[in-house]
């Protein structure tokens, strides 16, 4: 919800700079600050990379670490093609050492974009190749989140729910209050998939509190929409005008139109429900738009749930078979033979 925040591709590792020539330091360092603001403020990673980086400058553990972070930045920000771009580059250094120690990072950031890019067997089939990778507690944990998404995807919600109580384990035992926020969200979404409004309010509540702690703007936002719909199906209208600003703000700072068309179509429908006159205007831009929304799961909600009463007539999109990914250089992945 939609827009799960996928919480499998890990941060890379901070470098010490001290023995680094001074070129080489500095392109380090850039790197290092494209990495930090990945979470917070990925819009910016992404003009670190492209303004401030040399790609022809950086040594080639440079160029993987740039290739992963710019795709990384791409995915979260909608930049599908650019992510694409990234990682056609990163796998042709696939024989490089620092390659194979970020393994598991490249093959949930691969899962990751071919799941947003609608080939969700081939993104199964790399999360589970991940998987049987030499990895962490905390890249295991967030592997068995992209699965549990993929299971959503799929309709299969006791798998969903199991691997998204899995993941929770795992994150209560590191601590992680980010992911916790983040399993939180999805178990929202699985509620609401499912009708369950004061489940789905719960969860919401305590992913919204958890991504403010944390600072993480997509996280905030993301559990922010879901919540106000909720507020709206529920008929809780001070508890929506209570979050609809500081949401709306969040949004409008953050490069991510299916964001902003998700909460143009829950507050023209809480505006409905106050009796505001809806134009003609208005529904033809929520037509129009309505096909940027990510999620078909979220199209479903919306077509139920918003549509009617904003007398608009929307027709879903037949439900398509997973699409299957050719590049050549996913054969090795498909293989998952490391």
């Amino acid at each position: 919800m939609y827009k799960v925040i996928s919480f499998l591709i890990l941060l890379l590792p901070v470098t010490t700079v001290a023995n680094l020539d001074p070129k080489t330091a500095e392109n380090e360092y850039l790197l290092q600050q494209a990495q930090y603001y990945l979470s917070s403020d990925p819009t910016k990673s992404l003009r670190i990379l492209s303004d401030d980086l040399t790609l022809s400058q950086l040594t080639t553990k440079q160029k993987i670490q740039w290739y992963l972070l710019n795709t990384r930045a791409a995915i979260v920000t909608n930049q599908l093609n650019n992510g694409y771009a990234s990682l056609e580059q990163l796998f042709l250094l696939n024989e490089h050492p620092f390659f194979y120690e970020k393994l598991p990072s490249i093959l949930s950031m691969t899962g990751v974009w071919l799941r947003k890019s609608s080939y969700i067997n081939d993104a199964e089939t790399t999360f589970t190749c991940a998987l049987k990778q030499p990895s962490s507690l905390n890249q295991q944990m967030g592997l068995k989140i992209s699965l549990a998404i993929i299971a959503r995807h799929q309709a299969n919600y006791i798998r969903a729910k199991a691997l998204y109580k899995e993941a929770y384990q795992i994150a209560e035992k590191l601590k992680n209050e980010r992911a916790l926020a983040t399993i939180a969200n999805n178990l929202g979404v699985l509620a609401l998939d499912n009708g369950k409004l004061t489940q789905a309010n719960g969860y919401f509540r305590k992913a919204l509190a958890g991504h403010q702690l944390q600072a993480k703007k997509p996280g905030h936002i993301n559990a922010g929409i879901n919540l106000l719909f909720v507020f709206l199906l529920q008929k809780q209208f001070i508890n929506y005008q209570r979050l609809y600003d500081p949401i709306a703000k969040l949004v409008e700072s953050f490069p991510d139109q299916p964001k902003r068309t998700y909460l143009l179509w829950v507050n023209s429908g809480y505006q409905a429900t106050q009796g505001k006159l809806i134009s003609q205007q208005l529904r033809a831009q929520l037509i129009t738009e309505f096909d940027q929304l990510e999620s078909e799961g979220l199209k479903r909600l919306i077509h139920k749930h918003l549509a009617p009463s904003l007398n608009i007539v929307l027709k879903l999109p037949a439900q398509q078979a997973s699409k299957t990914f050719n590049a050549p250089w996913f054969k090795q992945v498909k293989l998952c033979n490391w």
